[in-house]
């Protein structure tokens, strides 16, 4: 299996994460959303504790999703704290043999991303894009 390392993850997931993660699927689009917020331990707000800034990765027209509780994870496929495209993925041949046309059409790729306490985080997507980073607690 061979990885392409396309974004790290701002901090350390391992206690850097401040509320939980949260996957939205789909998206009115079709979309993927898996949004975060997290601690910043080099910046501080007007009381002294660490920043929390808020933003999340868009997964475009997604096609697929799973997640594995870190508990159940066999392999974290070289994701940990970074979002990954699985290189020749398996999965993604799997989906081709299923509908080729639908595949290609999309031009699917499979995208992974491990969080530490959270799991393994899969997409078969066309694209993703890195969501605009904020102060703040995202809105629920």
């Amino acid at each position: 299996m061979k990885t392409k390392e396309l974004w790290r993850f701002p901090v350390p997931s391992a206690g850097g994460i401040a509320k939980n993660v949260k996957l939205i699927y789909p998206d009115e689009n079709a979309n993927a959303l898996l949004l975060f917020d997290y601690y910043d331990s080099s910046t501080y707000d007007v009381t002294g504790h660490d920043e929390v800034f808020n933003s999340g990765i868009l997964f475009d027209m997604a096609q697929a999703h799973r997640h594995s509780s870190e508990k159940f994870t066999v392999s974290l496929m070289d994701a940990y704290d970074r979002l990954v495209e699985i290189v020749d993925s398996g999965w993604v041949a799997e989906l081709k043999k299923i509908n080729s046309q639908i595949a290609d059409f999309w031009n699917i790729k499979h995208y992974v991303i491990f969080l530490d306490s959270y799991g393994l985080y899969e997409f078969i997507a066309s694209d993703y894009k890195i969501l605009e980073t904020k102060k703040g607690f995202s809105d629920e």
